[in-house]
């Protein structure tokens, strides 16, 4: 996979309150408890997360906003996005889904209002395309995601 510049990529600005086309925000969110998988302890708040810089956002930079990606066949690289924000966790929002859950973190993030594609490129970052979405819709879309059970509950346990 590598980043690839594109004509017009630069041209997007991230949309503001109110001319965003956000269902919701985080600060409508900030007391949405978030359970904890498999661990003693109290579920997390989304205020948690953000004030302990746990789940973050920012608009993705022109560089990553596609990527060239390449498979074993000869027809040459797929390119996919655009990709407008990214999204990132901290280790107390990784408590918060299973890696090997019925539902990808990904997927459910990918079933938000407003998001288009997502790409999970390591662990705690995550590209999205979300171009309707402002930072504080962003962090909601995370925030229900990871309020999906379907991300904390095993395919077989």
């Amino acid at each position: 996979m590598a980043f690839i510049d594109r004509p017009g990529s630069e041209d997007w600005t991230p949309p503001r309150r109110p001319d965003c086309a956000c269902p919701e925000h985080d600060d409508e969110l900030a007391g949405l408890v978030l359970p904890v998988t498999g661990r003693d302890m109290e579920p997390l708040t989304v205020r948690d997360l953000v004030e302990a810089s746990a789940l973050g956002v920012t608009p993705a930079q022109s560089r990553d906003r596609w990527l060239e990606i390449y498979d074993e066949t000869d027809s040459g690289p797929d390119v996919i996005g655009p990709f407008h924000w990214g999204l990132w966790l901290g280790d107390e929002a990784r408590m918060c889904y299973d890696d090997d859950a019925a539902r990808t973190l990904d997927q459910a993030l990918l079933d938000r209002p407003g998001i288009e594609r997502v790409e999970w490129m390591e662990r705690e970052e995550f590209l999205v395309g979300a171009p309707g979405l402002c930072a504080g819709g962003m962090l909601a879309a995370m925030a229900r995601a990871l309020a999906d059970p379907r991300v904390r509950a095993a395919l077989s346990r």
